[in-house]
């Protein structure tokens, strides 16, 4: 697959161990115009400073990495460390903090200011969507700017669940809520399709081959496999939430659509929970996978990989 093949995509990401697999997937499978970091499964200081550190693994150049939120737009930051470790990264020795200098520009200016970087550029989110919902805030028409908003969050109103809340979502539910407002070519892949989508623990072992990179990723979802085990119904696979989204933009194919106007329940018991909104709203649709191959998914999975195996040609 050459440069011109794959789709314009940029990654706004709380890496996190399967935002980390995300960004390792997605510099293979797009083209990356950018990465930026909210705070989420870990502090502002742990994304930011992982999506770097990150990157100098995956060895190519890396596009901008833009700091933005440090924390939800009304409540305190919800973390989920007992998934992703102290740091963000599990077991894998080379993350690290990496405090926002005072000044730096955060995303949502960014964005602004860089109108020709997001031309027919799709966004991914798969941490809280604290950044995109201070720039719908902020600078308003960025609601129409990217050529399609992929969120992993939450999940299809009246689905079953396997978990409560959707982290995501639960974590800033104001700013999800803003999003399904004012966003425009929005699309939710849920945790009830990413939750079909398991990767077994045994076929871990074959990042083996894919050097430093498969290093790296072993040492995390060694960690994370562990604790999310289960998830999906299956003990012995994991699902890998944020590699289901960047799957929904490079391949949409694998995935069967719905359209329905949502909303988010903001504050209480069903704080985070994603429902059907009210039709005197007038809210616009949001395209949500109802359910994706799974085989398919995972063998893409993989093939994504040969990027990373030692001498194999990069495009």
């Amino acid at each position: 697959m050459t440069i011109s093949d794959k789709p314009r995509v940029w990654l706004d990401m709380d890496p996190g161990i399967d935002d980390s697999w995300a960004l390792v997937v997605g510099m293979s499978q797009c083209d990356v115009q950018g990465i930026s970091t909210v705070a989420g499964n870990v502090p502002l200081a742990n994304t930011f400073g992982n999506a770097k550190r990150i990157m100098s693994v995956i060895g190519e150049q890396a596009p901008p990495i833009i700091p933005g939120a440090d924390h939800p737009l009304l409540t305190p930051l919800v973390t989920a460390r007992e998934f992703h470790g102290e740091g963000g990264v599990g077991a894998w020795e080379g993350g690290g903090a990496e405090e926002v200098p005072v000044g730096t520009v955060r995303v949502w200016n960014w964005w602004a200011s860089h109108p020709e970087a997001l031309q027919q550029t799709h966004l991914i989110a798969t941490g809280p969507l604290t950044n995109l919902g201070v720039a719908l805030l902020a600078h308003p028409e960025l609601a129409d700017r990217f050529a399609s908003v992929t969120l992993m969050c939450g999940a299809l109103p009246g689905t079953q669940l396997d978990k409560a809340q959707e982290f995501n979502v639960y974590v800033d539910p104001q700013a999800a809520d803003l999003v399904f407002h004012w966003g425009k070519r929005v699309q939710l892949i849920g945790i009830n399709v990413c939750h079909t989508a398991l990767i077994p623990i045994a076929d871990l072992k074959r990042l083996s081959q894919y050097g430093r990179v498969g290093e790296m990723l072993s040492r995390m979802l060694s960690f994370y496999s562990e604790r999310s085990r289960g998830e999906g119904g299956d003990p012995g696979a994991f699902p890998i939430d944020d590699v289901v989204a960047v799957a929904a933009v490079a391949r949409p194919e694998f995935f069967t659509w719905q359209e329905l106007p949502l909303a988010v329940v903001r504050e209480g018991p069903l704080r985070g929970t994603v429902v059907v909104s009210p039709v005197d709203l007038k809210r616009p649709p949001v395209r949500v996978a109802v359910s994706v191959d799974a085989a398919a998914f995972r063998n893409w999975v993989w093939e994504s990989m040969e990027h990373y195996r030692p001498g194999a040609r990069r495009a």
